[in-house]
């Protein structure tokens, strides 16, 4: 099951609606509309330092996710967005085994 962890930074126009409206229940939002492309919030996070929230998602492609990004982006609420995707470590060592087996460093 693919495992997305997004990464965002609240704009000026979201902070003022929250100024607004401070018990506007984000989270409720971000899960209809994950819900609404068939995936699944697992966390949902609001965070000090570099971002401003972190929302973990399972359940979908990388292209829902990638969707998902464009329609909140759209909106002007987020400005910065970042999707990490969770990895399975040990198959792509395996797998950049296999491919350093078929590759010959300049000079061999």
């Amino acid at each position: 099951m693919n495992r997305f962890y997004v990464l965002g930074s609240y704009s000026g126009m979201a902070l003022e609606g929250f100024m607004k409206k401070p018990e506007d229940d984000r989270k409720s939002a971000v899960n209809k509309l994950v819900e609404g492309m068939g995936g699944k919030v697992f966390m949902f996070d609001i965070v000090r330092g570099t971002h401003d929230i972190i929302v973990g998602i399972e359940g979908i492609d990388f292209d829902s996710i990638a969707s998902v990004k464009i329609a909140i982006l759209s909106t002007g609420v987020i400005n910065n967005m970042e999707i990490l995707e969770a990895v399975d470590i040990s198959k792509i060592v395996s797998n950049a085994g296999k491919a350093l087996s078929n590759y010959s460093k300049p000079g061999e």
